[in-house]
């Protein structure tokens, strides 16, 4: 018991120490449970596996939102720096024919 102790407080801090080293802003802890050794692991009941399942569709489902939201994000910025066209929109500017 006490060395497992051991091995998770060490596992812990090895977690802490990769996710600043990663994003010192902004640590992201979300491998945490593989790291800890609490991942997904193999024989387990039914009702594990059905939720191992449903979580894993719902991460799904966020990850694809966040993929579409940052799309527009960036489309948006995209359009705000494009350059406008010359002139008032009375087609006297460039290219445009005389009368």
């Amino acid at each position: 018991p006490n060395l497992k102790g051991c091995e998770l407080m060490g596992r812990r801090i090895q977690l802490i120490r990769e996710a600043y080293r990663i994003s010192p802003s902004a640590p992201d802890f979300s491998a945490s449970d593989h790291f800890m050794g609490w991942g997904r692991r193999r024989g387990g009941g039914a009702a594990q596996q059905s939720l191992t399942s449903y979580v894993a569709e719902q991460l799904r489902a966020e990850a694809s939102i966040a993929k579409e939201s940052r799309k527009a994000r960036e489309e948006k910025s995209l359009c705000a720096h494009r350059p406008t066209p010359k002139g008032k929109g009375k087609g006297k500017g460039e290219g445009a024919e005389e009368k």
